[in-house]
């Protein structure tokens, strides 16, 4: 009867100690994660190239959503797969030449930003992009996350008929986060790139 009694906090003592070891590798792989970003050289390359990457197929899908010669179901997949890129909230600015030259800001929630992209009142659209001209080094907020800035320039022209309606050429500032996200399938955490809030920082004719 004591042997039993001296044997039950043994075991307890035991599934402790090895229900906090587990917690300590879990924590400790987690913390070796985020140490990455910071200190090797690199995960800071292959996330800018991840950046570039991410960019280029956004650029893809606003020529297709923009495009009155492709079909709605491919424009309407385009639109899809353009918003899983983008962290949730994230907004685009657009702007517009007005005849006193001065240039018209208007923020739009990404999802309407696409629609109304999709459905712009002209015969024709052609949208150009240049390559990225700058990315810049990833730190991190307070929030835990990770950012940096990709800067495209876009080349938008709408046609009515043969004429050009309007014409621009737009410097864009995208932002990028890099935050862990919890893959339920595996329960552990990962980095995640995603594009973030999209601004407009200068426009000419």
């Amino acid at each position: 009867m004591k042997l039993a009694l001296y044997v039950l906090p043994i075991f307890l003592l035991i599934s402790m100690n090895l229900s906090s070891q587990t917690k300590t590798a879990k924590t400790a792989k987690q913390a070796k994660i985020v140490d990455e970003i910071n200190l090797s050289q690199e995960d800071v390359a292959l996330f800018k190239e991840k950046t570039k990457q991410k960019v280029d197929e956004f650029q893809q899908h606003i020529v297709t959503i923009g495009s009155k010669d492709e079909q709605m179901e491919k424009k309407n997949l385009a639109e899809k797969e353009a918003l899983k890129l983008f962290y949730k909230g994230a907004q685009m600015e657009t702007t517009k030449l007005l005849a006193n030259g001065e240039n018209k800001k208007i923020t739009r929630p990404m999802a309407k930003y696409l629609a109304r992209l999709k459905s712009l009142p002209y015969t024709r659209v052609v949208i150009k992009f240049y390559d990225i001209a700058y990315v810049s080094d990833f730190t991190k907020g307070p929030d835990g996350k990770y950012y940096s800035t990709a800067t495209i320039i876009q080349e938008f022209t709408g046609f009515t008929g043969d004429n050009i309606a309007y014409k621009d050429v737009t410097k864009k500032e995208i932002e990028i986060v890099i935050d862990l996200v919890e893959d339920t399938f595996y329960n552990e955490k990962s980095w995640k790139l995603f594009l973030g809030d999209i601004k407009a920082t200068e426009t000419k004719a």
